[in-house]
């Protein structure tokens, strides 16, 4: 997901979001970008499927 983001020249980091262990495989991460990035990287990150299904929802 980083490198998508870094291909659009949106810049972003990693972050730890605490010690909270799931499945016994370490702790839990983020993706951080900024504010001003936001939507365009949910939209990039979004899948088709989720975009098919919001658009019959809306019909």
């Amino acid at each position: 997901m980083q490198q998508l983001l870094a291909a659009h020249d949106i810049p972003s980091r990693i972050i730890d979001t605490g010690i909270t262990s799931y499945f016994g495989a370490g702790s839990s991460a983020a993706l951080q970008v900024r504010s001003a990035d936001q939507w365009t990287a949910l939209l990039l990150l979004s899948s088709p499927e989720e975009e098919q299904a919001e658009a019959s929802d809306n019909n």
